[in-house]
């Protein structure tokens, strides 16, 4: 089951914080799902930098439902 960040409610930078320090301690192949108002483009140029896959999901409700796991 992946560890869910609900950051639809947050102030930035306070989900970027939380997911860097989410991903420091997923396993590999584990997965860390976000929950964003927003689409997130620096958490895509960390992840990217860093190795990490992603997949964004835009919701009805116009939230994005981002998918991150580790090569």
């Amino acid at each position: 089951m992946p560890e869910v960040i609900d950051g639809r409610g947050m102030v930035p930078p306070e989900p970027l914080e939380l997911a860097a320090a989410a991903l420091e301690k997923l396993a590999p192949g584990g997965e860390l799902v976000m929950l964003l108002n927003c689409e997130p483009y620096p958490l895509y140029a960390i992840l990217d930098a860093r190795g990490y896959s992603h997949r964004a999901e835009r919701q009805a409700d116009g939230s994005n439902r981002i998918h991150i796991k580790k090569a």
